[in-house]
C-alpha cells in the first residue's frame, strides 16, 4: 500500500509539471490525465540498461570522430569514459546511456575548448616554512632566551581558584610528579642468560670433525616441529637442489642409542621431505584453472597441517599439565596426522609431469586413490581425499554448467570436452555438425573418465539448448524450480564416522546423476514435446511410409500405375520431372492433404534409350521437403534408403502390372498346346513371385520394423536416441529388403526375375498382336533390341545369366532388325516355334535363378540369424515345388 501511495504522489507530481493547470478547476480533465499515465507507468516494464551496448556505443562513437579527424575530441571522450569507468556504482551505465541519447551532433556542436571552463581551480601552493620566515623572521637573539618554566600562568591561576573552590586533600602526584628511570629497567638474571645461551646448541664451535654436540630430547622435538613446518633447523639439513632433507648427525642423545636416535630421525626426515617437495611445487603456480583450484586445495590442506604442528609446539612450550617429552611419541603423532596429506605429497608427484598434457589427472587419480582408500578401510585418507576431491571437482562443473544451462562454451577452454566444430554449418545439421566430443588418442574421450558415463548426457542437454534457440523458444519455462542438489563430500558420502557400505564409484555416479537431472530433463521434454507437437515428427514419418512405403497400397498403385502407362506410351518425355512432378502431388493430395503434398518433387536422371525393364524405374526417385529440425532426425543420408526401397517396390508392381496385362483369355487363344501350357505357367509363376515379394516387404519387413520404430522413437528423451532410432530402423530396411551391400547378389538375381516379367510381357505382346504398328506396340527398351539381335534360343547357344529377348515378327517396320536378328540366329524360324522355344527359355531361366536366391536367402539367414530371410525362402521353395509338382 505504501508503494501505490507513493507512485500516485508521483503521479500527481508528473501531471501537474505537465499539464500546469489546477485540477480543482477541470476535474474530469485531470482524472482523464491520470488515468492515461496510470496505465503507461502500469504497462511500462523498465529493463536495466546493457552496459556492454553503452561501451560498444562509446568506443563507435571514438572510431566516428577520428574518422571525421576530431582526434581532440575522441582523445578527450576517451580520458573521461575511462575514468568513470574506474568508479564502482550499479547507475554509471545508465548515467553513460543517458549522456548519449542527449547527445545532439557531437562533431559539430562540441568544443574541447569549453571542458576548461569545468576543470576545477588549481588549490594553492603549500605552505613552507621559508615563505613564514620571510615574512616573519626571527632574531637569533630571541630565540636562546631563557624560558621561566616556574613562574605563574593561567592554568596556575585556575589551578588555584579550583583549590579554593573545592578543599581536596593533596596527592602524590600533586606532591611531587618526578620519578626515578631506573626503576623502569629490570635487572638481567644472570643465570638465566646463562643457561639460555648454553640451551644454543647450534652455536657450537666444533674442535674436530669427530665431535657430536650432545642435545636434549625437547631440542629435537623443536628441531622437528620447524622442520615438518618447512622452516630452517639445525638438526635437519635441507639440500635445495635435490628437494631433500636428511639428518645432521652431528647432533647425539646422551640418553638413547645413537641408531635408534637417527633410524627415528630419518623416518621424520622423510616425512618433511614429501612435505617439502609438496611445499615447493606450490610455489610453481599454474596458469589452468583446474590446477590452480588443485594447488588451493593442496596449500589450504598444508595451513591445517601447520595448525596441527602448531598446536603441538603450544602443548610443549605452554602446557597446561606436566607432560613428558618423548620423541618416540612425537613420531607417532606426527606418523598418525601426516597419512592424509603424506598420500596427497605422493599423488602430487606422481601426476606432476603429467598435468601439462592432461590438465584433469589430478582428478581422476584422486577418484581412483579414494576408491583405493575404501577399500583398504583408510577412514581418515578417505575423507582428507574425498574433500579435496569434491573442491577440485567444483571448477570442472562450471564449464559443465553453463553448457547445460545456457549451450554456451567458454573461449578457447580445452579442457571441456565439447566444443564447436562449425559455427556456419547449417541448421538442418545442427545436432550432428555443430558441436562434436572432444577426443584423444585412440578415439578416446577427453574428459575424466569417471564422467565418461554421463558424458553424452551433458552433450545432448547443451545441444537441446542450442535447439531451442534455434528454435527461438529458449527461455519459455526452462528455468527449473527444483535448486541444484549440492555434490560435495557430506551430499555424497554423508557425515557418519563409519566408512559408507556402498562403493564410492556408485556413490558417486548416482550423486551426479541427481545432478545433471535437473538440468538435463528440462530442456530436452520441451524440445521433444516441440517435436512431436508443432513440427510433427511422426507425420512426417507417416508421409514417408505413405510416398516410399507403400503405406496406402491403393494410392500408391495409382501412382505406380500413372508411371507405367507413361512409360508403355513410348515418349521420350515420360520421366519428365516436372510432369512427375504434378501427378505425384495430384494423386498424393488425398493421403497427405494439399499443403504437404506440394512439398513433394520427383526427381529423374534422363537416359537416350527407352529402357523399358525394370532397372529404368531406379532412374526415377521422389523427394520430401523437411523441415530442418526434422533433418536433424531424419538425415540426408536417410533418404536414398527409402529411395531405394521406393524402387524396389515400383519394380514388383511393375511387373505385376505387366503380366496381369497377358490375360488367361489371350493365352487360351494360342493355338499351340505346348506354347499354352508354357505360357500359363511363366504367367502364374512370375504373379506367384512378385506376390510373394511385394508380401513380404509389407507385411514381414515393412509394417513390423515401422511399428517398432514408432513405440522407440515415442519412448526416446532426446534427438541423439532419436535419431539413433530412426537411423537403426532404415539401416533394417535396407538390410531386410534386400537392398545392403552384402545381399547385392540376391537382389540382383531378383532384379533379373523380374526382368523375365517384362520380356514374358514384351513376348506375348508381340505374339498376340502382330497387325499393330511399332507406335502402338510397347516400347522394347535398347536392352532388348540388342539382346534380340544377339541371342540364339537352340540351348547350345544359351549363356549363362542372359535375359533372352523376343524377336518382333511380322513387324512392317522393322525389317532390318528381323534380318539382324535371322543372321544372328542362322535361319528364320517359324513364328509358332520360336515363340515356344523363347518362353521355354524364360522358364529355364526363372528355373535357374529361383533356387540361386532360395539357397542364398537360406545361407544368409543361418548365418545372420534372420528368421524372416529363412522365411521367405521356404515360401518361395515351397511354391517352387508345388509349381514344379503341378506342371510336371
Amino acid at each position: 500500500m505504501a508503494q501505490n501511495a507513493r507512485l500516485a504522489a508521483l503521479t500527481d507530481e508528473l501531471i501537474h509539471s505537465i499539464l500546469k493547470f489546477d485540477p480543482h478547476t477541470n476535474k474530469q480533465a485531470y482524472k482523464h490525465a491520470k488515468d492515461i499515465a496510470s496505465k503507461g507507468l502500469r504497462a511500462h516494464q523498465y529493463a536495466r540498461t546493457n552496459q556492454f551496448d553503452v561501451q560498444s556505443s562509446f568506443t563507435g562513437l571514438e572510431e566516428k570522430f577520428r574518422v571525421l579527424n576530431r582526434d581532440d575530441l575522441a582523445d578527450a571522450l576517451d580520458v573521461r569514459v575511462k575514468e568513470i569507468n574506474q568508479r564502482r556504482g550499479k547507475w554509471i551505465p545508465e548515467f553513460l546511456s543517458l549522456l548519449l541519447q542527449l547527445s545532439d551532433r557531437p562533431t559539430e556542436n562540441s568544443d574541447v575548448g569549453a571542458l576548461e571552463l569545468l576543470r576545477p581551480p588549481s588549490p594553492p601552493p603549500e605552505l613552507t616554512w621559508k615563505q613564514i620566515l620571510e615574512e616573519d623572521p626571527y632574531s637569533d637573539e630571541e630565540i636562546w632566551k631563557d624560558i621561566d618554566y616556574g613562574g605563574e600562568s593561567s592554568e596556575d591561576e585556575f589551578f588555584k581558584k579550583k583549590q579554593k573552590g573545592k578543599g581536596t586533600r593533596a596527592t602524590s602526584v600533586e606532591e611531587d610528579d618526578t620519578y626515578d628511570p631506573e626503576a623502569c629497567v629490570v635487572l638481567v638474571d644472570v643465570e638465566v642468560m646463562k643457561e639460555l645461551e648454553e640451551s644454543q646448541f647450534w652455536t657450537y664451535e666444533l674442535r674436530d670433525e669427530e665431535e657430536k654436540v650432545e642435545i636434549t630430547e625437547l631440542q629435537a622435538v623443536r628441531e622437528t616441529l620447524f622442520m615438518l613446518a618447512g622452516l630452517q633447523s639445525s638438526l635437519y639439513l635441507n639440500d635445495k637442489q635435490s628437494n631433500s632433507i636428511r639428518v645432521n648427525h652431528k647432533y647425539v642423545f646422551g640418553h638413547a642409542m645413537q641408531k635408534t636416535a637417527d633410524h627415528l630421525l630419518a623416518q621424520l626426515a622423510d616425512i618433511g621431505r614429501a612435505l617439502y617437495r609438496l611445499r615447493q611445487w606450490i610455489k610453481r603456480p599454474s596458469s589452468l584453472p583446474l590446477v590452480q583450484t588443485f594447488e588451493a586445495a593442496v596449500q589450504k590442506r598444508l595451513d591445517e597441517y601447520d595448525r596441527m604442528l602448531a598446536n603441538l609446539q603450544h602443548l610443549y612450550l605452554v602446557p597446561k599439565a606436566p607432560i613428558s617429552v618423548s620423541l618416540l611419541e612425537l613420531h607417532d603423532q606426527i606418523r598418525t596426522g601426516s597419512r592424509p596429506i603424506l598420500r596427497l605429497a605422493q599423488l602430487v608427484e606422481d601426476i606432476e609431469p603429467q598435468l601439462l598434457v592432461n590438465p584433469f589427472v589430478h582428478l581422476e587419480t584422486l577418484f581412483d586413490q579414494i576408491s583405493l582408500a575404501q577399500m583398504t578401510l583408510e577412514k581418515d585418507v578417505f575423507d582428507f581425499l574425498s574433500c579435496v576431491f569434491f573442491e577440485c571437482l567444483q571448477t570442472y562443473l562450471k564449464p559443465i554448467r553453463r553448457w547445460m544451462e545456457s549451450g554456451e562454451l567458454g573461449l578457447n577452454d580445452e579442457t571441456f570436452f565439447v566444443f564447436e566444430n562449425d559455427s556456419s554449418s547449417e541448421v538442418s545439421s545442427l545436432w550432428h555438425d555443430r558441436f562434436v566430443l572432444r577426443r584423444g588418442q585412440e578415439n578416446a574421450l577427453r574428459s575424466p573418465t569417471f564422467l565418461q558415463p554421463a558424458a553424452h548426457k551433458i552433450f545432448n542437454t547443451g545441444k537441446s539448448l542450442v535447439f531451442l534457440k534455434e528454435l527461438g523458444i529458449y527461455g519459455a519455462g526452462l528455468n527449473s524450480s527444483e535448486p541444484e542438489p549440492r555434490l560435495d563430500h557430506e551430499t555424497v558420502c554423508g557425515i557418519s564416522s563409519e566408512m559408507p557400505l556402498s562403493p564410492f564409484p556408485e556413490l558417486f555416479q548416482a550423486a551426479f546423476q541427481t545432478w545433471i537431472s535437473t538440468k538435463y530433463s528440462f530442456a530436452s521434454t520441451v524440445l521433444r514435446e516441440h517435436l512431436f507437437s508443432e513440427c510433427g515428427l511422426m507425420r512426417v514419418l507417416g508421409h514417408f511410409k505413405t510416398l516410399y512405403l507403400s503405406a496406402n497400397g491403393s494410392i500408391f498403385q495409382d501412382f505406380a500405375d500413372a508411371i507405367f502407362k507413361r512409360m508403355d506410351e513410348g515418349q521420350r518425355g515420360w520421366n519428365d520431372r516436372f510432369l512427375l512432378t504434378e501427378l505425384a502431388r495430384g494423386i498424393f493430395t488425398p493421403a497427405l492433404n494439399r499443403t504437404h503434398a506440394d512439398k513433394i518433387v520427383v526427381r529423374s536422371v534422363r537416359s537416350k534409350a527407352r529402357n523399358q525393364f525394370v532397372k529404368g524405374l531406379g532412374n526415377v526417385y521422389i523427394d520430401y521437403a523437411l523441415p530442418w529440425p526434422i533433418m536433424n532426425i531424419i538425415q540426408r543420408s536417410a533418404i536414398p534408403i527409402y529411395q531405394q526401397i521406393s524402387t524396389f517396390l515400383l519394380q514388383t508392381y511393375r511387373i505385376k502390372y505387366l503380366v496381369q496385362r497377358v490375360s488367361p483369355r489371350s493365352i487360351q487363344a494360342i493355338g499351340n498346346t505346348r506354347l499354352r501350357q508354357l505360357s500359363y505357367r511363366l504367367r502364374q509363376r512370375l504373379i506367384w513371385f512378385t506376390d510373394i515379394l511385394r508380401s513380404y516387404l509389407s507385411e514381414a519387413v515393412i509394417d513390423l520394423s515401422t511399428e517398432d520404430m514408432i513405440v522407440a522413437m515415442k519412448k526416446a528423451d532426446d534427438i541423439d536416441e532419436m535419431a539413433s532410432i530412426h537411423m537403426k530402423y532404415v539401416a533394417r530396411l535396407q538390410d531386410q529388403a534386400l537392398l545392403s551391400e552384402n545381399l547385392k547378389p540376391i537382389h540382383k538375381a531378383i532384379i533379373q526375375i523380374l526382368d523375365l516379367g517384362v520380356t514374358f510381357a514384351v513376348a506375348h505382346s508381340s505374339r498376340a498382336m502382330p497387325t499393330r504398328t511399332s507406335a502402338t506396340r510397347p516400347a522394347l527398351s535398347s536392352r532388348a533390341v540388342s539382346s534380340s539381335k544377339t541371342s540364339k534360343f537352340s540351348k547350345s547357344s544359351r549363356r549363362k545369366s542372359v535375359i533372352p529377348a523376343i524377336v518382333e515378327d511380322d513387324s512392317s517396320d522393322s525389317d532390318s532388325d528381323d534380318e539382324e536378328a535371322d543372321e544372328g540366329a542362322g535361319s528364320k524360324a517359324p513364328a509358332a516355334s520360336s515363340s515356344e522355344e523363347s518362353v521355354e527359355v524364360l522358364e529355364k531361366e526363372f528355373g535357374r535363378l529361383l533356387p540361386f536366391v532360395t539357397a542364398g536367402l537360406k545361407s544368409v539367414g543361418r548365418v545372420s540369424a534372420e528368421p524372416a530371410w529363412e522365411m521367405l525362402a521356404e515360401r518361395w521353395g515351397w511354391e517352387e515345388r508345388k509349381g514344379a509338382r503341378s506342371f510336371g
